[in-house]
């Protein structure tokens, strides 16, 4: 009886000790400072606003650059305002998915309101940086939308279904 107990205490333990130390075994993940140009990253980003308050974002990536190889293209909307311990929560977070082109491009289209465009941002991901791979650390560059949506045209007005402008 002695020994159950003492084998139920130590098995207690090692899931104790366990579940304390899992926070620690995660990796850490780090935002890139370079720019496009310093990542040899090749990407092109369009936004066509569509004048009922939702815009089209198309992605287009033709070269992963030092970044390869990527884990995830994702569409992140951080939350607006931080946690009391400065922290900042997503309200949202959802991979892109990259379609192959013929000419070996890649490209992902998200619809959404203008205004969670308007704080949206895309991230690459991965744990590579020059080919050289790093389990315990995620990089992530990040392409604000917002700055591409300063140049986005607005879609053009239907005409009648009977062809004439009204003039």
């Amino acid at each position: 009886m002695l020994m159950r107990l003492l084998r139920l205490s130590a098995v207690l333990l090692v899931a104790a000790v366990s579940f304390w130390t899992v926070d620690r075994a995660w990796g850490e993940g780090f935002y890139l400072r370079q720019t496009k140009d310093q990542l040899k990253l090749k990407y092109e980003v369009a936004v066509e606003e569509h004048g009922s308050g939702r815009v089209t974002v198309v992605f287009t990536l033709a070269d992963e650059g030092r970044l390869k190889p990527l884990e995830a293209v994702q569409l992140v909307i951080p939350a607006q305002e931080q946690n009391q311990d400065g922290s900042r929560w997503m309200d949202l977070v959802v991979s892109i998915d990259m379609a192959e082109t013929d000419g070996g491009k890649h490209v992902g289209r998200i619809h959404l309101l203008k205004g969670l465009a308007e704080r949206a941002e895309i991230q690459l991901n991965t744990h590579t940086m020059d080919g050289k791979l790093d389990p315990f650390t995620r990089l992530h560059h990040v392409i604000p939308i917002a700055k591409y949506m300063k140049h986005a045209p607005a879609a053009a007005t239907r005409l009648p279904a009977d062809g004439k402008d009204g003039q």
